[in-house]
């Protein structure tokens, strides 16, 4: 067996191409808060959104309608930011007309998820920290708060 001598620190982005670029990242800055920020000069048409000073999504223009590179297999499917304002974000993506479901405790956690899919079919999972009853979404949980989820230990 290897023995694997990689850190990993931390997600730096998804990237997702889209042939429906200003779409996608109207989505992202509109329902999530992201800035258009800096992004490298590459040969390709795309945007980098950024929480704060990290470029967390990077949306590329794909004008094939789907076919990338790697193949269509190749596609992002989900992924997951864990945030705070679980009240504040039902209400948006309900007055924002957003299609979502709602998972509460899948994993036998604390977790309360909440499902929408951006204009090409990724779905973004937002996970919320919920009390002790499940009922409200923690109060004042603590910095780093999802390295002590019983689903990640």
């Amino acid at each position: 067996m290897t023995v694997n001598t990689m850190k990993i620190f931390n997600l730096h982005h998804v990237n997702i191409q889209t042939s429906k670029l200003e779409e996608t990242r109207h989505f992202y800055t509109d329902l999530l808060g992201l800035k258009t920020g800096p992004r490298p000069n590459f040969p390709t048409v795309g945007y980098f959104l950024y929480h704060g000073s990290d470029p967390i999504i990077h949306l590329l223009e794909n004008k094939s309608q789907g076919q990338q590179d790697l193949g269509q297999a190749n596609r992002v499917d989900h992924f997951g930011i864990m945030a705070r304002g679980l009240e504040e974000t039902r209400d948006r993506l309900k007055t924002g007309n957003y299609k979502f479901k709602e998972a509460r405790g899948v994993a036998n956690d604390r977790i309360f998820r909440l499902f929408v899919e951006d204009p090409n079919g990724v779905v973004v999972e937002l996970a919320f920290l919920m009390d002790a009853s499940g009922t409200h979404e923690e109060a004042n949980p603590p910095d780093k708060w999802w390295l002590g989820c019983p689903l990640y230990s």
